[in-house]
Parts: structure tokens; C-alpha cells; sequence
């Protein structure tokens, strides 16, 4: 069997796409406004790093989850693009990568172009509804709409599947959404300092725009490992990078970031690769229209162990 490519876990590490937010906690079940004051607290933690930026609270505001945007921000919708790519040195992408002898790694390269749509449309007092939708040029993809008590899924451009809210996979699919900016500038963290943090408006609300720059020093204590380790060997560069932050509530509402890196691979052969990310989020005047799918199919129902047992040994115990 061949082994799981090693690209593929390094995108994956750059960014979570399709991965249903295995590597994130679990969201907290009580609502956020029930235990403090999500606004107090989210301005003293914008307001400290505003008097005097640095990096761990610059990455704490950015760690924030989507729970915080959907309390605070209210109705909204968040977007980004991702374009990434790795390949070894030496081939021209154009061409098909060379065999190599038996008993050797092989080459390889991935170029995915990854977007993404959220949609709320939830005031903090009402019921969820939620569209979020995310696919590449490969034809892979997963679509969520969540309204009220029902859920909807599809992946892969598949049959629309339905059925009654039970869990908290929408929740962690959200944080993803919103932890996009984050995994990239941990990505950059230990390659880059912050530049100038300047006060603006920034559609119609106050804001920060942060900048980033090349360091003179490396930082390797940032360095946040991928589940399979490739990054303390790395090389990242940055190519540009700023970040606009929402003045009230740290979240962001914009971001820019175009890095290249290169690293080698188990064969000890070098590889480089790039990715340029464009986000925004907006907060319209009306909330987002979220609606269920045309047509959509229930989801099939799988029996409990304890009830198939009894119905498959039904008649079989002695009185």
C-alpha cells in the first residue's frame, strides 16, 4: 500500500481543509454570554495589545473562536481564498516528476486552490442558522447549512443529506473558518516579528492594522509543530502580511499573507512551496438569508449496538 504522502500532510498542516477540525478542542456547550462579559473582556485584551503589541497576544487575539464572532459581531459573513503550493527543487512543474529506484520515496507535488464561505445569520438571542462552504479546483469540497433544530451536509458535490441538530460539528467547522489567519501566521511565527500597529477605520468601524516583517532573529520557541514534525526544519519567508483587527472585539476582519518556504523531505531532497491568503469578513446592515437546499435525502440511521443485538436474538432467550 502506498504510504500517505508527505505534502499532503504538510498542507494539511498549513491549512485544515476538509479535515472536520481534528486537531481543535471541543467547543464549550454553555453559551459564552452566560459565564462573563464576552465585550469587557475582549476589549481589555484588544485595548493591552494596543498600549503595547507583542507577539503572544497578538496570536491570542487571533486564537479567539467563532462562538466570540457569532456573540459579538453578530449576523456576518467570513470569506478567504488559499492558494498554496510545494514541489521539489530542479523539476519544472510542467512536467511529470521522474521515477526513482525501488526502495526510495517519491516525488512529489500538490498546487490546491482552497475557498471559503460562513454565513450567520444569527442574532445572539435566536437559533442557529448557519451556511458555510468551502472547496478547491479538484473538485473536492463540504458544504454545511445549519437552521434552527435540522442540519444539512455534502461533500464532494454529493446528494444534499438531512438531518436533526444532535451535536457540535458545525461549531468546530466554524472555528476552522476562523482560525484560518491563525495557522498561517503560526506557520510564519518563528520567521517574522510585528511591524507597525496603526489605529484605522476600517469599513465603517474602528480598528488596528497589524503589520508583519522578516525578522533579523529567528524564534523557534513559536515554532507549532504539525502533527508530523517538518516545521523547526523549515525555511519561511515572508512576502507580505497584515491583519486588520476589529477595535471592540480583537477578532479579525481582514487579512493578507503571501509566504514561500522550503524544507527537505525524508529522502533528504529539497522542496519549496508558497501560499497567498486573502480574507475578509463582513457585517452587513441586513442579516444573511440562509435557506435549505432544494433538494436533500435523510441521513441513513445506523442501529444502536445494544438494540440490533436484541432484535437479531430476539426469541432465542429461554423464559
Amino acid at each position: 500500500m502506498r504510504p500517505r504522502s508527505q505534502l499532503l500532510r504538510v498542507f494539511a498542516a498549513v491549512v485544515a481543509l476538509g479535515c472536520g477540525c481534528g486537531d481543535r478542542d471541543e467547543p464549550d456547550a454553555k453559551p459564552l454570554s452566560a459565564t462573563r462579559d464576552l465585550g469587557a473582556d475582549a476589549r481589555s485584551r484588544v485595548n493591552s495589545f494596543a498600549a503595547v503589541p507583542d507577539w503572544n497576544s497578538f496570536v491570542e487575539l487571533l486564537a479567539q473562536r467563532h462562538d466570540l464572532a457569532r456573540e459579538l459581531l453578530g449576523p456576518h459573513q467570513l470569506s478567504y481564498r488559499a492558494a498554496i503550493s510545494t514541489g521539489p527543487v530542479g523539476h519544472d512543474p510542467a512536467e511529470p516528476l521522474p521515477d526513482v529506484p525501488e526502495g526510495r520515496p517519491i516525488y512529489e507535488r500538490f498546487s490546491v486552490i482552497d475557498q471559503l464561505e460562513l454565513r450567520w445569520g444569527s442574532t445572539p438571542d435566536q437559533p442557529p442558522r448557519l451556511h458555510l462552504e468551502q472547496h478547491n479546483e479538484h473538485e473536492h469540497g463540504r458544504a454545511l447549512i445549519v437552521i434552527d433544530e435540522r442540519v444539512w451536509s455534502q461533500l464532494d458535490g454529493r446528494a444534499w443529506l438531512e438531518r436533526p441538530l444532535e451535536d457540535e460539528l458545525w461549531q468546530l467547522w466554524a472555528d476552522d473558518a476562523q482560525a484560518a489567519v491563525l495557522d498561517l501566521v503560526q506557520l510564519a511565527g518563528p520567521h517574522v516579528d510585528l511591524g507597525p500597529v496603526e489605529a484605522i477605520e476600517h469599513e465603517g468601524r474602528p480598528a488596528l492594522r497589524v503589520s508583519l516583517r522578516a525578522n533579523d532573529r529567528p524564534h523557534p520557541e513559536r515554532t507549532v509543530e504539525a502533527p508530523v514534525p517538518w516545521r523547526r526544519g523549515a525555511k519561511v519567508t515572508l512576502r507580505s502580511g497584515s491583519i486588520v483587527l476589529d477595535r471592540a472585539t480583537g477578532l479579525w476582519l481582514a487579512a493578507q499573507l503571501e509566504l514561500s518556504w522550503s524544507f527537505e523531505d525524508s529522502a533528504g531532497r529539497e522542496l519549496t512551496g508558497s501560499a497567498r491568503f486573502d480574507g475578509d469578513v463582513q457585517i452587513p446592515a441586513q442579516a444573511p438569508v440562509i435557506s435549505p437546499p432544494e433538494q436533500s435525502q435523510p441521513v441513513p440511521e445506523r442501529e444502536r449496538p445494544e438494540l440490533l443485538r436484541e432484535r437479531l436474538l430476539d426469541g432465542l432467550a429461554g423464559p
